[in-house]
């Protein structure tokens, strides 16, 4: 009989960490980035992309960006749709410094997930 608890505990034990694990690759996460966070580029790229790991409701999504002269931001909201795996958001060209894009977007499984990258343009 104390060998079948043994059995059993060892087998809940072996089993936790797979559970927990497809749960945690359930919520969607920056899979990657162009220009990715940090990038020194000689010009601004025509827009920046954000891929994720899983869908997102792009109802819920909002991703905007504020180049050096800090006077021009561009924000894009959602609209609707399927749920889609990317935000996009072109770059208007403000020259040579620091631009910041942020995104605020929901999950398929309705997490609320917040992101910001930076990039250089030097010239």
């Amino acid at each position: 009989m104390l060998t079948r608890r043994f059995v059993l505990l060892g087998f809940a034990a072996l089993s936790m960490p797979v559970s927990t694990s497809r749960d945690a690759a359930a919520h969607s996460r920056v899979l990657d980035a162009t220009p990715s966070d940090g990038a020194v580029v000689a010009r601004p790229p025509d827009r920046v992309l954000v891929r994720f790991t899983s869908a997102i409701d792009r109802r819920s999504m909002k991703i905007s960006l504020i180049g050096p002269t800090d006077s021009s931001s561009l924000v894009i909201e959602g609209s609707g749709g399927p749920p889609i795996t990317e935000l996009a958001i072109p770059v208007p060209d403000q020259g040579a410094g620091s631009y910041l894009v942020r995104w605020d977007i929901v999950s398929a499984d309705g997490e609320r997930i917040r992101g910001r990258l930076r990039f250089l343009v030097r010239r």
